[in-house]
């Protein structure tokens, strides 16, 4: 099983003793176990001015191989997932399409109540299948994320055991090919300062894993777009 960290450095500390990347298409096999629909509360981040600095570091990484950039336009931080949208629920992490709007609805109270999110991002790292920037915000998004869970109707929300470390996803990776190169480079990259962020968006996505390239960036819609207006 690939290793789970508990903090960035422990992921940093990873890749640079030498942890080989995970091919995403193997991690999304894992994840999605034959299933197509997954919804998740996010913020996004291709509007926000710190998305050209998050395209200035793609630039320095597009020509190591194994790997996929995220398109500005699904540039995000995760807060929480929702879980797997099917018909039936068969599985701990399964929601039923009756479930997501009730599951939108009540956290709409709870985004109304929330103060936009100040935070600051970077420096870049890498987990097991991606190439991100770290998200670091004194723990409001940790906060958010239990608010969520106690506003979810009975046990809607899938269970998320994980340590939750709040990032973006810069890249994919495709396969390990580029994993010396990419941990060269880093050393210097892990410099560059990014502007500062104020999140005052969630959106309730579904993320569809359908298509014939496993490790391309999944296809996209929003259900339902929050304020954060505490």
């Amino acid at each position: 099983m690939p290793p789970r960290f508990i903090s960035f450095d422990d992921a940093w500390r990873w890749f640079s003793d030498g942890g080989d990347p995970v091919p995403v298409a193997e991690q999304r096999e894992r994840f999605t176990a034959g299933r197509a629909q997954f919804i998740a509360f996010q913020t996004p981040l291709g509007g926000l001015p710190v998305a050209d600095a998050i395209e200035a570091l793609q630039d320095e990484l597009a020509d190591i191989g194994g790997i996929e950039l995220m398109p500005r336009d699904a540039l995000h931080i995760s807060v929480r997932g929702v879980g797997f949208q099917v018909i039936a629920k068969t599985r701990p992490d399964d929601v039923a399409r009756a479930e997501v709007p009730r599951i939108g609805e009540r956290a709409a109270a709870v985004f109304a109540a929330t103060p936009p999110i100040d935070a600051v991002l970077g420096p870049l790292n890498v987990l097991t299948e991606a190439v991100i920037v770290e998200v670091h915000d004194g723990g409001r998004l940790g906060e958010l994320r239990a608010r969520l869970d106690a506003a979810a109707p009975g046990d809607a929300l899938a269970p998320d055991a994980s340590g939750y470390l709040p990032h973006a996803t810069v890249a994919w990776f495709r396969d390990a090919s580029g994993a010396a190169e990419l941990r060269r480079r880093l050393a210097a990259l892990r410099e560059r300062v990014l502007p500062p962020v104020q999140l005052r968006r969630v959106e309730l996505a579904r993320w569809w894993f359908t298509g014939d390239d496993p490790a391309a960036t999944p296809d996209r819609e929003t259900l339902r777009s929050y304020l954060l207006s505490g």
